[in-house]
Parts: structure tokens; C-alpha cells; sequence
């Protein structure tokens, strides 16, 4: 009785430990399942979160570039329209420049008597003052030949007269009425300035065309 009761005993012990020994197989198959499960998701995990940096960096240097893209166009379309700029003051300064030569030479007192005469026609003729500058003042201007021109245009008695007054100038002439309250500014720099807008889109034609 002893023997069987040992030998149950005995048998017991022995399926306890097969099934320990299974237990513990199975346990250490289910573990490494589940680390290679966590190694496959982490890898995905840091695969995905890879990815979405590169993505990230991607968009960033996309929109880096096209910062810098539009800013170097930026920076590129001001420079020319700084250097068409001083291209276009250029011309109007040489312009101004060959307006005051030419008050140095002999065409300039028949030039300056037309200027005078378009500035009293469009006053309505009748009695003018002429304004020059010092350089003008002294120059022998036909003041008949242009009142009976002035006349003939504005069908008014017109009688210029040269006036003490000076004006700071490097030619031309500013035309008044008798009274002062009415004054056309004929100098260089006035007729400059008045078509400057039209100067400037016909350089542009002739130098950006």
C-alpha cells in the first residue's frame, strides 16, 4: 500500500514537472511572441514617426525654399526697377543738362522768344510781365516781334514788358498778368517737371521696350 501510494506520489511529482517544464515553454514561446510583436510595432512606430519627420522636414525645406525663392525674386524685381529708375533719372538729368547748354548758345534767344509767346498766348495776351533770370535779363529780345505775334494769336492788344524781378533758373521765362494774379512758369525746370510723367513713360518705351 505504502509502495503504490509512493508510486502515485512519484507519478505525480513527475507530471508536475512535465507539465512545469510545459508551462514554461509555452510561457517563453508567448514572451517572445509578444517581444517580437512590440519589436515589429516599435519598429513601425519609429518607421511611421520617421516618416513623419522627413515628411515634416520635407514641407519645411519646401517652404524654406519658396521663402527664399520669393525673396531673392523679391530682392531681383526691385533691383531692376531701381537700376530702370536711375536709368530714367539719368536721361531726364541729361535732359535737363542739354536745356541749360543750350542757354549758351546762339539758338537760345529765339528759342526763349517762343517760349515767351506760348506763355502769352495761353495768358490771353494784354499787358505781360516778362520774368528772367540774371544770365537772360540782358539779352536783346524782340519785344515788338513777339507783342504783335501774341496779339495776332490771342486777337488781344498785348504789351510784355521785361520785369526787375528775377527768378533762380537756367533759362526759360515766367509770364504774369499785369496784376500778378495770374502766372505761367515757363522756365526749364517747370516745363520739365510738368511732362516729366510723359518723359518718363517714353524713355521707358525707348529703353525697357
Amino acid at each position: 500500500m505504502k509502495e503504490e501510494t509512493q508510486r502515485i506520489t512519484d507519478q505525480i511529482l513527475v507530471d508536475a514537472r512535465e507539465d512545469a517544464r510545459s508551462i514554461i515553454v509555452e510561457a517563453r514561446k508567448s514572451a517572445e511572441m509578444m517581444m517580437e510583436k512590440q519589436r515589429e510595432l516599435g519598429c513601425q512606430k519609429a518607421q511611421e514617426r520617421v516618416s513623419s519627420i522627413l515628411s515634416k522636414a520635407k514641407n519645411e525645406a519646401d517652404i524654406a525654399r519658396g521663402m527664399v525663392f520669393t525673396d531673392v525674386k523679391r530682392k531681383a524685381g526691385w533691383m531692376i526697377l531701381s537700376e530702370k529708375e536711375q536709368l530714367m533719372a539719368n536721361v531726364l538729368n541729361e535732359a535737363k543738362s542739354q536745356l541749360a547748354a543750350l542757354a549758351k548758345t546762339k539758338k537760345y534767344i529765339p528759342e526763349l522768344e517762343r517760349i515767351i509767346v506760348d506763355a502769352g498766348t495761353a495768358l490771353g495776351g494784354g499787358k505781360l510781365q516778362v520774368v528772367l533770370n540774371k544770365h537772360d535779363s540782358p539779352l536783346p529780345l524782340k519785344l515788338d516781334a513777339m507783342s504783335k505775334l501774341i496779339s495776332e494769336r490771342t486777337g488781344n492788344k498785348t504789351e510784355p514788358v521785361l520785369s526787375k524781378e528775377r527768378i533762380e533758373s537756367s533759362g526759360g521765362a515766367v509770364v504774369k498778368t499785369a496784376d500778378g494774379k495770374i502766372v505761367l512758369d515757363n522756365t526749364f525746370e517747370a516745363m520739365l517737371r510738368r511732362r516729366e510723367r510723359n518723359l518718363r513713360l517714353e524713355i521707358a518705351k525707348i529703353l525697357f521696350a
